[in-house]
C-alpha cells in the first residue's frame, strides 16, 4: 500500500515537473512564427464567373513548391479571398467550386512582403475538368500598395561575387541606393558598416530587419546585430520610398531579409572561400627588394547549411508536411598584413624626467614652434632647470626597476 502511494506521488511530481519544460518547448517553437511580421506577404483577389458575378464558397488552396507549406481559405459572399502570412516563395494555387471547372495556377512567385492580387475567373463545367495557367500568365501587378521596392533574389545572392561575403553590398542593386561605407572589402560584426543612403536619406535612418525582427545595432546605428551567411538567405527586399506605416521606427529606407527554411526533404551545402598570398603579386615596397618575401595574406571563409523535416517514423510527422528546421553556421579566419604608423614612446632619459632632447640648446629659450614638446613650468612660465622634471613618487609605478620599465615600454 505504501509502495503504491509512493509511486502515485512520484507520478504526480513527474507530471508537474514536465509542465514547465513543455511550456518552454512550445514557446520556442512558436517564437519563430510570431517573429514573422513585416516580412510576410499575402495573396488575395476575387473569384468570379464569366458574367462577372461573384462566386461565394469557392475553395482556394495554396501550396509552396517545396511542399512545406499549405494554406486554404474560402471566398466570401462578394467572392473575395485573402491568404495572409506568406513567406516569399513559389506557390501553386487551386480554386474549386461546385458547377465550375477546377482552376490551377502554377509557379506563382511571391517576393518578401509582397501583396499580390490574383483574380480568378471560373468556367462553367464539371469539377473534373481543369484550367491550368503558369505564374507568368497570372496578373501580379502591384495594385494594393504604393511601395517603391526592389527584390534581391536568391539567385542573385548565390551568383554575384561579394568581396567580403557581406550581403548588404547587394542593396546597391536597388535604384536610388548609394554606398557611404567606404569599404571595398566589406566587413561584418563590429567592423561592419551599413551606411547606405537610400533616395537621399540619412544613412543612420534606415531599418534593417531579419525575418520580421529589428536587426539594427541601435547602440552604434552603424552596423547590424547579425550578418546572416549569404547561403542562408532566401531573398531580401529593399524599400526605398512610400512604404507602409507597419515598418515604423525610421523614415529613410527599409531592408527586409528573409532566411531560408527547411523543406520536406533534406538539403545542405558546404563551402570554403579562400585567399592566399600565393595568388598575390608583391606590393610596391616588397618589389623594390628582390630578397623580401611577400607579406602573409590568408583569408578563409567556410561553413555549411542544413535543413529538412523534423519527424519520427510512424509516430510524428511521418508525411513530412508540418515541422521543419534550417541551420547555418559560418567561420572566418584571417591573417592580413597591417601597417602601423610611427608612434612616439618616451626614451630612457625621459622616463627619469630629463626632457633636454626635446628643448632648444639655447638656455632659457622657449620656442613652441620648433620645440613644441619642451616642458614649461606652469607656475613660473619658464623652462625647468636642466629641462628635468622632478617625478612625483606618488605618480610613478611601484617597484619599477629600469629593466622592467624599458621592457614594458618596448612592448608599447
Amino acid at each position: 500500500m505504501k509502495a503504491s502511494h509512493s509511486r502515485s506521488i512520484r507520478s504526480r511530481v513527474a507530471k508537474i515537473a514536465w509542465r514547465p519544460a513543455l511550456f518552454v518547448l512550445l514557446a520556442v517553437l512558436c517564437f519563430p512564427l510570431l517573429s514573422h511580421a513585416q516580412d510576410t506577404g499575402y495573396i488575395g483577389g476575387t473569384v468570379i464567373d464569366k458574367t462577372g458575378a461573384a462566386i461565394a464558397g469557392a475553395e482556394i488552396t495554396l501550396k509552396n513548391l517545396a511542399g512545406s507549406l499549405t494554406r486554404s481559405t474560402v471566398s466570401n459572399g462578394d467572392g473575395a479571398y485573402v491568404i495572409p502570412g506568406l513567406p516569399g516563395d513559389s506557390y501553386d494555387m487551386t480554386v474549386t467550386a461546385k458547377g465550375f471547372q477546377k482552376f490551377t495556377a502554377k509557379k506563382i512567385v511571391l517576393t518578401v512582403g509582397e501583396k499580390a492580387r490574383i483574380d480568378v475567373t471560373l468556367n462553367v463545367g464539371a469539377i473534373t475538368e481543369e484550367v491550368v495557367v503558369t505564374g507568368e500568365s497570372v496578373a501580379q501587378v502591384e495594385t494594393t500598395s504604393s511601395d517603391l521596392t526592389s527584390t534581391i533574389t536568391g539567385k542573385q545572392i548565390d551568383n554575384l561575387v561579394l568581396n567580403g561575403r557581406n550581403f548588404t553590398q547587394l542593396v546597391n542593386l536597388a535604384p536610388g541606393v548609394v554606398s557611404q561605407t567606404g569599404q571595398d572589402d566589406a566587413k561584418v560584426g563590429v567592423y561592419g558598416n551599413v551606411a547606405y543612403s537610400m533616395n537621399g536619406g540619412r544613412t543612420e535612418y534606415n531599418n534593417w530587419e531579419l525575418d520580421g525582427g529589428d536587426n539594427m545595432d541601435n547602440g552604434s546605428n552603424a552596423t547590424l546585430n547579425v550578418y546572416p551567411n549569404p547561403e542562408a538567405i532566401a531573398e531580401f527586399k529593399v524599400l526605398t520610398s512610400n512604404y507602409g506605416a507597419q515598418y515604423g521606427r525610421n523614415g529613410s529606407g527599409t531592408v527586409e531579409v528573409e532566411t531560408k527554411s527547411g523543406t520536406s526533404s533534406f538539403h545542405g551545402s558546404g563551402f570554403e572561400y579562400l585567399r592566399n598570398e600565393f595568388f598575390n603579386a608583391k606590393s610596391w615596397e616588397e618589389g623594390a627588394d628582390v630578397t623580401q618575401k611577400k607579406a602573409p595574406y590568408k583569408k578563409h571563409d567556410f561553413g555549411y547549411t542544413i535543413g529538412g523535416p523534423v519527424y519520427i517514423p510512424n509516430h510524428y510527422n511521418s508525411s513530412k508536411k508540418k515541422t521543419f528546421f534550417f541551420f547555418s553556421e559560418e567561420w572566418r579566419r584571417e591573417k592580413n598584413p597591417h601597417t602601423t604608423g610611427l608612434v612616439n614612446v618616451p626614451s630612457d632619459a625621459e622616463r627619469t624626467g630629463n626632457f633636454s632632447d626635446l628643448c632648444s640648446t639655447t638656455p632659457g629659450l622657449i620656442d613652441p614652434t620648433n620645440f613644441p614638446d619642451c616642458p614649461v613650468n606652469p607656475s613660473t612660465g619658464q623652462r625647468f632647470a636642466g629641462d628635468t622634471v622632478t617625478i612625483d613618487p606618488v605618480g610613478s609605478p611601484p617597484f619599477c626597476k629600469p629593466f622592467r620599465c624599458r621592457k614594458h615600454g618596448a612592448k608599447n
